[in-house]
């Protein structure tokens, strides 16, 4: 019976109810389950379950659900919660009885009270159960007897699209889209100088409210003039393609009645009627790669030069529309800078004038600051406040309602209708994941590993056949990178290598649909809770807020199961009590002393203990009572040495800091999967059980170590242990040198390390830079290899080649000491899949592209600009060959006015020519000693 459940349970559900389905299921299959009716009763539940779940999806991928739906969906939901917690407590109590260690007459004595205790824990876990089968069979009874699903089928009216005034704006009111614009119809040409047969398509993609529809609409409109057939139309969320193929027809110089064609004879029709007209056709707002492969086989591909300009939040979806030809053009929408926004906000707001009075300048900037470019945004609240008094209560007013979870305003409703659409469309088992980016501070840059580990650690990624649990996750973040849902961010301020930012109108609206669903309660001057609501995900996001929150009375804490403060002293913090259901506890830049983890042995169900920037220096011997601890993150801490009893937490899978010293043992947490940094021991008895500790770790993924002052000795053993680790799971590794040479991880690694994705060696100084460039780097032996950053003091053009040909590298990062005499040339078809390059050779003439390198977004490059020039001839580096930059930084080093003149003159000519404007940063450092 359980397995066919699980197999039911996985293949329908990742919805609302999986997490509790995959309990109850487990929990039917121990042996224990044995009190009379209870498995059975267990058994209907979770056939009930499934069925309610089922009706859940169904309710959560409406549009517009009703009060009924909303109500009832809440009811279930607080159920499922409850019978989860209920389900933890009891497998816990019942798997937790002490050990005996008693004889004789005491030893039967316990045995007896173990029995009997159990047996209590089982017919009390028995009771609840059968309280809450009991509710959730009531539920569903008035699920259907008043037709809940019914009432929801029907519309009275159909709503008006919220993106349809984008298409009637007057041109005069638009700000900011200029030089879009130009950069679109720039890349498109003209018929007179482009081939014949050459048909191109632009993509434009970004997050709702950016403008894609006016952009795309006022490229539309200016030369519309140059084609024979144009047409304009919308897909949506859920097309009709029918009536979208018959709408373009419609458009068309063909009269013939289409009402009983069937697909196929639509696009049929379509592409005889484009087959000899140069057209311009605009599909708006695309959702899926489904619905583009449909629409394009009604585009011929014609002698005329035909354009198609799409839109879509997607980005995969954008890139599946221009296709890998040349022909296609992603064109990534941004923000509009402050001055546009500014201009844009005042226009609106107080049309011809565009004159701020003196006392409302202060909360404009604080406005503009939470729209943050977003255009829709900008719009929204400059057409509310236009019509209100201009008096800094009544605008303050407004900027409360921007960041309130309560009703807001109608006007304002139309921002979050919007960016409803975009999470509708989301997965059912991604819509937690977006909705606990709401447990963050605004304005915070999120690391991608926190908010992996995170999402884990709550329960919200499924297992899939053939990837780890990190590895699911990790697609979950990327996806809602693809769907514009969050900013991308690379280079994380705190030493993470990537990570995401919200938008703070895109926070807005994960809070308030958060406390709509009763995921997350985030404690501000809008909203308390009462003692009597079930809170289940708590943020504290400064200290202000917690000490208001103090002020208003206690809360119901014993539902909590994530903890998130921020910025709070820890001896107004209430103690680590009643949590039994916790599971996340984050404490980021409280000031906390050591004892206040002295009580944490009762949260037992803790999975993530997070305590960066804290003022923790010691863990309390209790740690290793946590055993189902996943994550303990002690980064930017002065936490260095780990208590002995840490080795019992066998479930941990990730521990991180800046230099742990772990005790002996520490190979017994076999369930590490990242580890580090840690610091080597230094004597050489320490040294082999350190050596035979860290072997242990089978699992082990990431590994990080700082050599401080350990010797050679130490690096020794270590490279010995990676030989033993990389032939295991063994993907990423991190060395960090502050002393003597790193010549061992050049040369020693034997076997090499076939499966690794990414390698780290930085030094602090350049004497503790590699000497050679590592013999393990090769095409055929460093074949996974994504992500290298190395310094090496010398390289020689063939190893330049060598990182070229290696098929999987994404991330490239050199810091080179001496100057390379004769240059480096990038060879055309080089690094082909390679995204991001960062190059330091501050003395040498850096780099020059001929070509290759279709996916590089993010270029920095140090050099010397004189040295440049007598080498390479010019100061022409090549960047225009680079057609897919975003992102641009130079350092250079100079001798005169004149040469900063001409080089910063060169990059920004070709910078002109790249087909869309990358942001450029050119800083130059004048040393007038260089020869």
């Amino acid at each position: 019976m359980g397995g066919v459940v699980e197999q039911i349970v996985v293949s329908a559900l990742t919805g609302a109810m999986s997490p509790l389905l995959r309990k109850l299921t487990n929990l039917i299959e121990k042996k224990y389950m044995e009190v009379k009716g209870v498995r059975k009763k267990l058994e209907q539940l979770t056939k009930e379950l499934m069925t309610i779940g089922i009706a859940l999806e169904k309710y959560a991928a409406m549009d517009n659900p009703d009060v009924q739906v909303k109500a009832w969906t809440a009811e279930m939901r607080e159920l499922a919660y409850d019978m989860e917690d209920s389900i933890d407590l009891f497998t816990y109590r019942i798997d937790h009885e002490p050990a005996d260690t008693t004889n004789g007459v005491k030893r039967v004595l316990h045995k007896t009270l173990r029995k009997v205790k159990k047996f209590h824990h089982r017919h009390k876990f028995a009771k609840e159960i059968e309280e809450l089968h009991v509710l959730v069979n009531e539920a569903y009874e008035r699920q259907k007897r008043y037709r809940i699903e019914e009432g929801t089928s029907s519309k009275l009216c159909r709503e008006i699209d919220p993106r349809l005034p984008a298409l009637y704006v007057e041109k005069e009111k638009l700000v900011g889209i200029q030089g879009p614009m130009k950069e679109i119809i720039n890349w498109f040409g003209s018929e007179e100088v482009e081939p014949i047969g050459q048909h191109k398509i632009v993509s434009i993609v970004g997050q709702g409210g950016l403008g894609k529809t006016t952009l795309a609409n006022q490229v539309y409109q200016k030369i519309k003039g140059q084609f024979s057939f144009s047409a304009f139309v919308s897909v949506s969320q859920k097309p009709n393609m029918d009536n979208l193929l018959r709408e373009l027809l419609s458009q068309s110089k063909s009269t013939e009645p289409t009402e009983s064609f069937s697909y196929q004879q639509l696009i049929d029709k379509l592409r005889t009627c484009l087959k000899d007209e140069r057209y311009l056709i605009v599909i708006d707002d695309i959702w899926k790669r489904s619905a583009w492969k449909t629409i394009q086989c009604a585009f011929p591909i014609n002698k005329h030069a035909s354009r198609i300009i799409t839109t879509t939040r997607i980005k995969s979806v954008a890139q599946s529309c221009c296709g890998a030809s040349d022909e296609g053009f992603v064109y990534q929408m941004k923000p509009l800078n402050k001055s546009d926004s500014e201009n844009l906000f005042l226009t609106r707001t107080f049309g011809a004038e565009k004159k701020c009075p003196s006392q409302l300048e202060g909360i404009i900037s604080d406005i503009l600051y939470k729209c943050d470019g977003l255009p829709l945004a900008i719009i929204t609240i400059a057409s509310l406040l236009a019509d209100k008094p201009r008096t800094r209560e009544e605008w303050e007013r407004v900027l409360n309602y921007i960041v309130s979870t309560s009703e807001k305003d109608n006007d304002l409703e139309v921002m979050d209708k919007i960016l409803f659409m975009s999470y509708n469309d989301l997965p059912h088992h991604m819509k937690s994941c977006l909705l606990h980016l709401g447990t963050f501070p605004e304005d915070h840059k999120i690391g991608k590993d926190v908010l992996v580990w995170r999402w884990i650690a709550e329960g919200f990624i499924t297992k899939k056949q053939g990837f780890t649990l990190q590895e699911v996750a990790e697609s979950y973040f990327y996806e809602l990178i693809n769907r514009s849902l969050v900013e991308h961010i690379q280079i994380m301020p705190d030493g993470e290598d990537e990570g995401c930012q919200v938008h703070d109108i895109v926070l807005n609206f994960i809070i308030c649909q958060s406390t709509e669903e009763n995921f997350l309660t985030k404690l501000d001057c809008y909203d308390h809770p009462s003692s009597r609501k079930r809170i289940r995900r708590l943020l504290v996001g400064n200290k202000e807020e917690h000490t208001r929150a103090k002020s208003q009375g206690t809360m119901n804490s014993s539902n909590l199961r994530s903890v998130n403060i921020y910025h709070v002293d820890g001896r107004m913090m209430s103690p680590l009590l009643n949590l039994p259901a916790l599971r996340v506890l984050n404490l980021e830049r409280c000031d906390l002393r050591n004892s206040y983890l002295d009580c944490i042995v009762g949260l037992f169900h803790l999975r993530y203990l997070g305590l960066r920037w804290s003022r923790i220096d010691c863990l309390p011997v209790q740690i290793g009572k946590l055993e189902y601890l996943q994550t303990l993150d002690l980064r930017h801490t002065s936490l260095l040495v780990m208590p002995e009893s840490i080795v019992q937490l066998k479930r941990l899978m990730r521990l991180v800091g800046h230099h742990l010293i772990l005790p002996d043992g520490f190979g017994n947490m076999e369930s590490l999967q990242e580890l580090g940094f840690i610091g080597c021991c230094r004597s050489s008895t320490n040294l082999l059980k350190f050596q035979k500790d860290l072997q242990l770790l089978r699992n082990l993924r990431v590994l990080k170590v700082r050599f401080l002052s350990e010797g050679e000795t130490g690096k020794e053993a270590m490279i010995q242990s990676l030989c033993k680790l990389g032939g295991n799971n063994l993907r990423e590794v991190y060395i960090s040198s502050f002393n003597g040479s790193g010549d061992c991880f050049a040369d020693s690694w034997c076997p090499s390390p076939c499966f690794l994705e990414k390698f780290v060696y930085e030094s602090s100084y350049t004497e503790h830079y590699l000497s050679r460039f590592p013999k393990w780097i090769h095409p055929s032996l460093s074949r996974r290899l994504t992500y290298l950053d190395i310094d090496v003091k010398r390289m020689e053009r063939e190893h330049v080649r060598i990182l070229e040909d290696l098929p999987a590298l994404i991330v490239l990062h050199l810091d080179i000491e001496e100057a390379l005499v004769y240059g480096i040339r990038i060879s055309h078809g080089a690094f082909q899949c390679l995204a991001r390059l960062r190059f330091c050779n501050r003395s040498g003439p850096g780099l020059v592209f001929k070509g290759g390198m279709p996916k590089l977004e993010w270029l920095s490059v140090e050099f010397g600009a004189e040295r440049a020039q007598s080498t390479y001839g010019s100061l022409e580096v090549g960047i225009r060959h680079i057609t897919s930059l975003k992102h641009i930084e130079f350092s250079i080093l100079v001798l005169t006015d004149d040469m900063e003149r001409k080089i910063k003159s060169s990059i920004n000519d070709q910078v002109k020519m790249l087909p869309q404007r990358p942001e450029v940063n050119i800083k130059t450092v004048h040393l007038p000693f260089i020869k």
